[in-house]
């Protein structure tokens, strides 16, 4: 059951949509992805997929937002978040926000990132590495239609290429799968 006054977006396979919060944040879903709003709070719940968010800073009302079992904290903050089954990874694009680990870890953790940081958060690690500002704009490409390999499996590319169509690819010969190529292509081709 949800509360009657969350607002639920949520993009098909191949889609996205831009939100425009009350305050001129702007929240951008890519595909196959659902984000809750509970009305009038500074606050969002990233059920499942991607999304970039371009945060008004308010030091008294800092924005939230849960993701899994973690919450990322804006700190004055661009950036994208993308939640996948076992993991969530947090990559930082301007300003800063604080990634806390899952309130059920043995070990609590949390990490303030910089622009350049990529947070991977599992249930029971969070590790920070930096990323060039090439690979930052890579990152973002989805948000042009575009997804952008670099020495990537054949494999890892279809299995990407796959969020944002319904007609699958599905790799038969193995050898094949285990090929590297790089390119850059459009997420409706």
């Amino acid at each position: 059951t949800r509360p009657n006054h969350d607002q639920i977006f949520a993009t098909p396979i191949g889609g996205r949509e831009t939100i425009t919060l009350a305050d001129g944040s702007q929240i951008e879903l890519n595909t196959n992805s659902e984000i809750r709003l509970p009305k009038g709070s500074r606050q969002a719940t990233l059920v499942r997929g991607e999304a970039y968010f371009q945060i008004k800073h308010d030091p008294q009302h800092p924005f939230t937002l849960d993701a899994g079992d973690h919450r990322i904290v804006d700190l004055g903050t661009k950036f994208v978040v993308r939640q996948a089954a076992s993991s969530l990874e947090v990559t930082l694009v301007e300003g800063r926000a604080r990634v806390e680990s899952a309130s059920g870890a043995a070990i609590p953790k949390s990490a303030v990132l910089n622009p350049g940081d990529v947070a991977i958060a599992t249930r029971d690690d969070l590790t920070v590495t930096r990323k060039p500002a090439s690979a930052l704009a890579d990152t973002l490409s989805w948000r042009s239609g575009f997804v952008v390999f670099h020495h990537t499996t054949l494999r890892e590319a279809a299995s990407e290429l796959n969020r944002y169509n319904a007609e699958q690819i599905v790799l038969a010969d193995d050898g094949a799968a285990k090929r590297v190529f790089g390119g850059k292509f459009r997420t409706t081709d």
